[in-house]
């Protein structure tokens, strides 16, 4: 039985775990450094640290936001957090002497799926992150999908409406993650609010303001917000035109959607999804979607079976003491 470190590095917490076979021991979390790359490597090592203190540790598997160049081990550049160039990998394994691998957070959540949750029977899936930003991961003929840096997932940056001029954290227009993105949702709701041809409501108001986030906006939508139930039917007709990217190009099976957004909120985002996907597939069909296996943990099983089963891919730009 492998005991591992599975490190999940988001835009907005910092969490590592230990893992015995497939249990989990310890886990310990804090929020993501915002100041700098050397002051994330300490926080990272930190975790580490702590929830493997008197273990002998066989790997460690970290799953970070992205873009990534795995191949050399760093944080390229985080949109959400505003540095990069990070050479976490190679840090973290050297501190704990251990073979140390590094994926991105949606390929994680995918391997998480293939490996240790409901996928390790289907040959073809993808997972997709709703959360801080838009993410995706895809298995296909049993194979992760990671690409020469570890890139060859992000749809999140799929142009979905090329007259959209709605700015994304990576410095293009019109993305996927632009529309829908947490971290994007005030001002997309501050936009729409100019198009709104309905009566004033109490999350219009807070729109137009530019202070409706998405947990105000779902359960004002939820309560029967007028402005709030449109501007959900938008963003499911935008994640509808993002999943119909993902399954033309990797044909999946089965979807699995994570991420805080969609966990909190799938009775508003799943029907509506579907709804807009049945226009959008054609030839194709509604793949079956489907929540995640391991709700907010997801990134953490998934850091934890890169390191348990790492992919070619990912294995052979490994750290190794």
């Amino acid at each position: 039985m492998m005991t591992v470190v599975a490190i999940d590095l988001g835009a907005t917490n910092l969490r590592a775990a230990l893992f015995k076979g497939e249990q989990v021991v310890k886990v310990q979390r804090t929020r993501t450094p915002r100041t700098s790359g050397s002051e994330l490597i300490e926080a990272m090592i930190s975790l580490a640290r702590s929830v493997s203190e008197g273990e002998k540790v066989d790997a460690i598997g970290i799953a970070s936001i992205g873009p990534l160049d795995i191949r050399k081990g760093m944080l390229l550049w985080a949109p959400n957090l505003g540095y990069g160039n990070v050479p976490m990998r190679d840090a973290v394994g050297q501190e704990l002497k251990a073979p140390t691998y590094l994926t991105n957070d949606a390929l994680a959540g995918a391997w998480a799926e293939k490996v240790l949750g409901q996928g390790r029977n289907i040959s073809d899936l993808a997972y997709i992150t709703m959360s801080t930003g838009l993410g995706v991961g895809a298995v296909v003929d049993g194979n992760l999908l990671v690409g020469r840096r570890g890139n060859a997932h992000e749809l999140g940056h799929s142009v979905i409406n090329f007259d959209s001029e709605l700015p994304c954290g990576c410095g293009g227009v019109g993305h996927w993650e632009a529309h829908v993105g947490g971290k994007n949702i005030p001002h997309v709701a501050q936009e729409l609010s100019r198009q709104w041809k309905g009566q004033s409501t109490k999350a219009y108001e807070l729109a137009l303001e530019g202070k409706l986030g998405p947990e105000q906006l779902y359960s004002s939508a939820r309560e029967g917000d007028a402005f709030a139930q449109w501007m959900v039917d938008y963003l499911n007709k935008a994640h509808a035109a993002g999943i119909m990217t993902v399954i033309a190009a990797y044909d999946p099976e089965v979807i699995f959607i994570g991420g805080s957004i969609y966990l909190y909120n799938e009775d508003l985002i799943r029907p509506g999804v579907i709804k807009y996907l049945q226009k959008f597939v054609g030839v194709f069909g509604v793949p079956d979607i489907r929540k995640c296996s391991f709700g907010d943990d997801q990134v953490l099983y998934g850091a934890a079976a890169i390191a348990f089963s790492p992919p070619p891919a990912i294995a052979r730009d490994a750290y190794r003491p």
